[in-house]
């Protein structure tokens, strides 16, 4: 069987055309729309002008990966049964006539131990094996028999960053170190188990539940999200329309809200921080830098669908 390794690399040269989509006056952001709740302020990014993005926005469907996994559309597992040469990647067949999108730091549990997608991966439709790039999230385990994949999450915010950005096993061990002693958790080297656990994952569906009612009452010209926690910028994810923002939003819910869980602080209404990051994001001057040292940007087919803040 072919092997296919398709990966959405974020190019700095752009098309003009999908550059001008992402910065101001294209967009605009709605600070006194902000929605927070506990530890978490999310403010929405409008478009004010969709008129010109056309992107199949009826017809283009992303599933994610765990839709795909729940209806049995894809089969996840180990390269082999080395530890050294195969910790980093997964193999992923696609069996279905959809296209799916699997998203830097996603979760999958299971195989020899847990680990987390390193890369935005595209499966398009047909029965093909794709190498995708992982890291591990589970120190301590190197099953000898290898056991089913689950879909696992989101892993939260920082984590991603240390995935996007550091690109470093040691650095985002350190980190789960980290978190597994805050909360008391040095039973597991897991970070799954620890976000399964009962304290954090019923204070997760609560953010979660409580986002979706708020956005579900917004208009449909949002197209993305500005999160922070205390004075604390968490991230922003803007998507070239509103379908293709719904669409993700529980992903980007579930990152921001188990953040502001494990490391945030009460929210504030004072959005100064949040106005001069945006600004740094969205001016098209700035952007490109912006985006090279703490960002990233998603392709598809040639067009950028998303830009993404750290």
């Amino acid at each position: 069987m072919r092997k296919v390794f398709f990966v959405l690399f974020c190019f700095l040269s752009l098309v003009g055309f999908s550059q001008s989509t992402f910065v101001y006056p294209s967009l605009y952001v709605e600070y006194d729309s902000a929605v927070m709740f506990k530890n978490l302020n999310l403010i929405p990014v409008k478009r004010t002008d969709s008129s010109e993005i056309i992107f199949q926005q009826n017809n283009q469907s992303f599933y994610s990966l765990k839709t795909a996994l729940k209806k049995g559309w894809v089969k996840i597992k180990e390269r082999g049964n080395y530890m050294v040469d195969n910790i980093n990647v997964l193999i992923i067949e696609n069996n279905s006539n959809e296209t799916i999108f699997i998203r830097s730091g996603e979760m999958v549990t299971g195989g020899r131990q847990d680990r987390v997608i390193a890369a935005d991966t595209i499966l398009l439709p047909g029965k093909k094996e794709y190498t995708i790039p992982v890291y591990c999230i589970e120190e301590s385990r190197w099953s000898e028999h290898e056991r089913k994949f689950s879909y696992g999450g989101n892993a939260a915010s920082g984590l991603q960053k240390i995935i996007d950005s550091v690109h470093n096993q040691k650095k985002l061990w350190e980190e789960i170190r980290r978190l597994l002693v805050l909360n008391n958790q040095t039973s597991s080297s897991s970070y799954a188990t620890l976000l399964s656990n009962h304290k954090i994952a019923d204070s997760t569906s609560a953010y979660i539940k409580y986002f979706l009612q708020q956005f579900s009452k917004r208009d449909s010209s949002i197209v993305g999200i500005i999160a922070s926690t205390g004075n604390k910028i968490l991230g922003a994810d803007v998507f070239l329309n509103e379908g293709l923002f719904y669409q993700t939003l529980p992903e980007l819910l579930n990152k921001y809200c188990i953040e502001a869980i494990l490391n945030g602080t009460p929210a504030s209404s004072v959005h100064q921080r949040e106005q001069a990051y945006a600004n740094e994001m969205l001016d098209e001057k700035t952007q490109p830098n912006f985006l090279h040292k703490k960002g990233k940007r998603i392709f598809y087919k040639g067009k950028l669908i998303q830009i993404t803040g750290y």
